[in-house]
Formats: C-alpha cells, structure tokens, sequence
C-alpha cells in the first residue's frame, strides 16, 4: 500500500484510543498501518534479559509484549489492513519523529507513560507538534458520527495546507468541513461589522479554495473573536473531529500550539 498511517503505541489507555482512531482511519482511506512502540529503558540500562528462572520476565520481554497487544487491537479494528510492528530504542518523541518520515500521517494519544517515565519522555504530542515530518493528529476521544472537521485559517500560506488536509481528512471520515477564523483584536459584539473585513476575507477566500478544490463538499464558515486565539481555538473544536491547525514556524507563535494541545477538549491535527 502507498499511502500509510503511523500510530505510536505504549499500552496506556489513551494510545489505545489513538490506536483504534488510526486504524478506522487507515481503513477508511485504504492505507496501512505502522505500529510504534518506543522502548526508553535501553537509554538507562542494560539489564533488559529475562530474570534467570523467572519465565515471561525482563523489560524487553515487557516490551515485545506491549507492542503484540498493539498488532492484535489493531487487527481486530482493522479489515486485512497490513500492519507493520516497530519497537525502537529511544525517548517517545525522537522515535516516532523518526519512524514517521515515510508516513503520510502520525497519530498519537493526548498522553502516554506516566509517572517516571512520563517525566523523562516529557510532553511527546507538544515536543512533536514543533517538529514532526508529516502531519500529526493528537486524539483524546473515539470517532463521533456527524461530528465536522474544523480548519483554522489565518491568512497565511500555511493556510493553504491546513484547508488541503482538512478536505482530504473530511472526505476520507465522510463528514461536513467548518472554516473558521479567529479575530483577537476586537470584542464579540463587533464580529460581523466593517471592522473585521480582514476576517470575513480571509474567511471568503479559504471557502473559495475549498470550493475549488472539492466543489461538492459541505462546507460553511465562522469567525470567532476573543482575547486569546488559543482559548477560542480550544471552544471551536470542542464539537469537531478534529480541529486542524497549521504548523507554525518562526514566524508563528508556537506557544498557542502548546496551549491548544494542552487544553483541547477534542482531537487536534497539527497540517503540514
């Protein structure tokens, strides 16, 4: 299969949501699926062989384990999807970045490891959303029938990614697509006058790109207002599929993608 969808898997319970939404997906949009499991304890010791006399023991052993239950969830979820099992070395982040260049989407649950190893693999969606090769999609919940993808334009040429993605995601998921724009500068009650024509441009041009590229597609618009474009990012994708945002460079303002991954009420994807 050429197009593949690559998932990172820890056995927690949110990289198992994460593993179901990725195989629906893969399903839907025939492709196959990569399975990733990062084994962090080779970076602290070498003590990784089963414990003599003890049967099943040892952390590679645990390891190999997790990532068969991986295989066998996705397998269920999935209908004769190829599946490709990864069990790589390495801090979470630095490996999936790694296991997903030739992979046209990486998925990965809201939070991973807890406890000490969650400290030592740190925030992996936030760490990814900087720096990740291909686009990202963060899942918090289970997919909902009916439930839109939201694109988040903002006038810049990476709006023309986000609105690409969006519309490929929306066709794969067969679901309706919202546009919206966040006007920070201006109080809610002056959102449909003079003073946001910057907005409603935005807004008009990415609905006729949209149009273009898939004329047949449910699509409607929004622009929203609010001191922080983060806070009203977060509210507009707490009903959607996925809130899609572009990925910003230096000249964005990385930190809005930090607090909306943080705060997300939904699943986010980070368009690149």
């Amino acid at each position: 299969m050429g197009i593949k969808v690559a998932v990172g898997y820890d056995g927690s319970d949110p990289s198992k949501v994460a593993l179901h939404w990725a195989t629906e997906y893969a399903v839907a949009s025939q492709a196959g699926v990569r399975i990733i499991h990062a084994w962090i304890w080779p970076l602290f010791t070498h003590d990784v062989a089963p414990v003599k006399g003890v049967a099943d023991s040892g952390l590679r052993h645990a390891a190999e384990a997790i990532l068969s239950e991986g295989v066998e969830l996705a397998q269920e979820y999935s209908h004769g999807q190829e599946i490709e099992p990864r069990m790589i070395a390495g801090l979470p982040a630095d490996v999936l970045r790694q296991e997903s260049l030739d992979a046209d989407l990486l998925v990965v649950g809201n939070r991973g490891l807890g406890g000490f190893l969650g400290k030592l693999a740190g925030s992996v969606s936030v760490d990814l959303s900087g720096a990740c090769p291909c686009p990202l999609v963060v899942v918090r919940a289970e997919r909902g029938e009916g439930k839109p993808v939201v694109a988040c334009v903002d006038g810049h040429l990476r709006s023309s990614k986000v609105l690409e993605q969006s519309v490929r995601v929306a066709q794969t998921l067969q679901t309706k697509l919202r546009i919206v724009h966040v006007d920070p500068s201006a109080p809610v009650w002056k959102r449909h006058t003079p003073a946001q024509k910057h907005g409603h441009d935005v807004l008009r041009n990415a609905m006729l790109w949209v149009q273009d590229l898939a004329p047949d597609m449910a699509v409607t618009e929004e622009l929203l207002s609010g001191h922080s474009v983060a806070t009203a990012l977060v509210e507009a994708g707490a009903d959607a599929e996925l809130l899609v945002l572009g990925a910003h460079r230096r000249e964005g303002h990385p930190g809005t993608l930090a607090t909306v991954l943080t705060h997300a009420h939904g699943n986010v994807m980070i368009a690149r």
